[in-house]
């Protein structure tokens, strides 16, 4: 099946060439080279909406490290590109279904480390994954790493 997500990318993207919305399209059109990348590398592979959420999470994870690095670096926050990727940030964000709060996500880390007895904080790892198995894409990885340590001590 094809994505919908990606229809609705291609409509946004002629929407935003019509209206001459630059953050728009600099936005979408990285993150459909990033698709055209994925299509391209295996012949004839179909592109899904898990796809097209995995490569946008992928391209606001690049951003939001390029602007740490820039910041660690002495760049000024106010600085045109910063502000730039900062609005690509949260131009796309639009498409990406949410993510569980801290609360709900602590609530889930308590479900799993009780049904599966883990207490040793050098499970922390296995703890995490487990989480992650039946929550990719509701859950951030980071928070639930760091959920699980904090819980466990480690």
């Amino acid at each position: 099946m094809a994505s919908q997500l990606e229809d609705k990318l291609n409509e946004d993207l002629k929407a935003s060439m019509k209206a001459g919305d630059k953050l728009a399209l600099l936005a979408i059109r990285a993150v459909k080279t990033e698709l055209m990348k994925r299509r391209t590398a295996k012949a004839g592979v179909e592109i899904t909406d898990e796809m097209v959420v995995e490569t946008l999470r992928a391209y606001v994870k690049q951003l939001a490290g390029s602007i740490e690095e820039l910041v660690a670096g002495g760049a000024d926050e106010g600085e045109d590109n910063i502000a730039q990727m900062r609005g690509e940030i949260t131009y796309l964000d639009r498409y990406l279904p949410k993510l569980m709060d801290d609360v709900a996500t602590a609530a889930l880390v308590d479900e799993v480390l009780a049904a599966n007895g883990i207490t040793d904080p050098k499970m922390a790892g296995k703890a995490t994954g487990l989480v992650m198995k039946d929550n990719k894409g509701k859950v951030d990885p980071g928070v639930v790493a760091r959920i699980v340590k904090q819980k466990l001590g480690a």
